[in-house]
């Protein structure tokens, strides 16, 4: 991982290997970033994907191991409990069963780079923080 500071936005190169929500944090967290928005591509080799279900209160798991296409990263960074909380979404593309192309997207759960990612984050000014809603099972932002 490779990453530097343009004009306030952080350009950000993850290399094989690389986990994608975990690199995001480190970033985070050497940098003092608090509050931020992510959008990003890449090439991966490993991804979970989930759809929250309201009943269970936890996410439908799907994983896949295979070359990926990451075809778009779009989330945020938060606070939850002093730490930087990463909240993406993610679409891969990659080879189906009869060999063309097929889409999965959801709430990403994990990502390895298998090739390359490429992220930007931009920062905000300001702190934004979660708090948990036991009703819904989910963190939701707070502005206190």
């Amino acid at each position: 991982m490779d990453y530097r500071n343009y004009s306030g936005k952080y350009y950000i190169r993850l290399d094989k290997g690389d986990e994608v929500l975990s690199s995001l944090v480190t970033i985070c967290e050497k940098e003092g970033i608090t509050a931020a928005q992510i959008q990003g591509i890449g090439g991966c080799e490993r991804a979970v994907v989930g759809v929250f279900d309201t009943a269970k209160k936890d996410y439908d798991r799907e994983e896949l191991r295979t070359m990926l296409e990451m075809i778009s990263l779009d989330g945020n960074v938060t606070q939850y409990e002093g730490k930087p909380y990463i909240h993406a979404h993610a679409a891969f593309a990659y080879h189906g069963a009869d060999g063309k192309p097929a889409t999965v997207s959801g709430h990403l759960l994990e990502a390895v780079i298998g090739l390359t990612g490429e992220i930007v984050l931009t920062p905000a000014d300001g702190k934004v923080t979660r708090k948990y809603i036991d009703g819904l099972g989910i963190r939701v932002w707070s502005f206190e």
